[in-house]
């Protein structure tokens, strides 16, 4: 029997049932290029959408473990999606970073892994719908999203959130790869961790001569905490900024035009993915044409 999405959000929205909010998520990661109803918003303020990115190893999880926690002490509730890369074999999330944030999680905070499952991009295509879940439940302030730091992931993020946080380190050549991967030229915020290394100086520095002067760049040491207040205190200033000037409405718009072009890629995917392989081309393509018009009247 299909499980009901928008009955399962209800629960959630109306008890707090977070077995519920789980079965929804699973079952919109189970069917990510169907239309789902999410049933009717509890609220119609938005949730602030936070990519976390940067290379393996920069204290990600533990920064986001300890900006939970600022939040939390703000009385914010707080929602992780963690997007991992896909297991080859199985095809579910290998790295399940949730363990580096168990010191900041209680009732008011929900973590949920995503496997990419290979997706266009390195973002899984039921990343968005979950996102929209989330804020349709109207029980969180905050949503942050982290990447795997893979590449093509660092930049997808910034298709479906507010503001992306690029997290580095000093002294590791971070910042050429950064311009590499084109992920400097969609961070809104820059940290530094680790900034109990030597080279601090200079990699914060590096990075405020090549980003545009809007763009702050902040020094924290996520095992200790220190300058994560700080942090906190910007993101709370960058989301007061967006939704004041209107970007937050321009950003959102985006937002849907990726997820449609997205989920549309992928079910064409599925489609070919249907169709026997040994069919000479343009019978193929024939096959593929009457199976998309088929889905589309179903």
């Amino acid at each position: 029997m299909p499980v009901d999405v928008a009955d399962l959000l209800e629960r959630y929205r109306r008890d707090g049932d977070s077995l519920a909010l789980s079965r929804a998520l699973s079952a919109i990661e189970s069917r990510p290029t169907q239309t789902l109803e999410f049933g009717p918003r509890s609220s119609d303020r938005p949730v602030h959408r936070i990519g976390v990115t940067g290379p393996a190893g920069s204290g990600k999880s533990t920064l986001i473990g300890r900006l939970i926690a600022a939040y939390r002490r703000t009385g914010r509730r707080v929602a992780v999606l963690a997007i991992d890369p896909s297991s080859p074999l199985s095809g579910g999330s290998v790295l399940g970073d949730r363990v580096r944030m168990d010191g900041a999680l209680d009732d008011d905070v929900f973590v949920r892994s995503l496997a990419t499952r290979r997706a266009p991009g390195a973002i899984a295509v039921a990343a968005g719908s979950m996102l929209r879940a989330f804020e349709s439940t109207g029980r969180f302030d905050i949503v942050l999203v982290e990447t795997a730091g893979a590449g093509q992931a660092d930049v997808g993020v910034a298709a479906l959130v507010d503001t992306v946080l690029l997290v580095t380190v000093p002294a590791l050549g971070d910042a050429v790869q950064a311009i590499k991967a084109g992920v400097l030229e969609i961070a809104d915020i820059v940290v530094v961790n680790m900034a109990d290394r030597p080279g601090v100086t200079d990699s914060a520095r590096q990075m405020r001569a090549m980003l545009d002067r809007r763009v702050r760049v902040l020094t924290t040491i996520a095992t200790g905490g220190q300058g994560v207040e700080e942090l906190r205190e910007e993101l709370d200033r960058t989301w007061s900024s967006l939704q004041a000037n209107g970007d937050l409405r321009r950003r959102r718009r985006t937002q849907e035009r990726h997820q449609v072009q997205l989920t549309a890629s992928a079910w064409l995917g599925e489609c070919v993915a249907d169709l026997a392989v040994d069919r000479p081309l343009p019978e193929a393509v024939g096959v593929l044409l009457e199976e998309a018009a088929r889905r589309w009247r179903t």
